[in-house]
């Protein structure tokens, strides 16, 4: 029986041109079903290739996964409606007392 799974990815987007030249990050979040973990990870790893495209610069912005930054199973019952289901959690553990404002800036919380 297929399960639910919302994956964190981390992706690498690579401009080069005569006027710029840098990189992006970017984080998403998607929601696939699978057997496994292992079997989510492997369609991920399948699905997306190094994309390639002409930028408006006239340089080449190569974007790539990078990494799985994390696979959560959903445990919410998604056949009625979607409301309010959960799809992503993670805990943050700090050693030492720490104040939300802490916690939202130095993970970037809030972006």
């Amino acid at each position: 029986m297929d399960k639910y799974f919302s994956v964190k990815l981390l992706f690498e987007s690579t401009a080069t041109s005569s006027k710029n030249e840098g990189k992006i990050f970017e984080e998403r979040i998607f929601l696939l079903n699978g057997k496994s973990r292992e079997a989510v990870c492997d369609l991920v790893n399948k699905h997306f290739q190094p994309d390639s495209y002409e930028n408006a610069d006239g340089g080449i912005n190569t974007v790539e996964l990078v990494k799985i930054l994390d696979v959560f199973e959903l445990v919410d019952d998604l056949s009625e409606s979607l409301n309010l289901k959960e799809v992503y959690s993670r805990y943050i553990l700090f050693d030492k007392p720490t104040t939300a404002e802490e916690a939202i800036e130095l993970y970037s919380l809030d972006k």
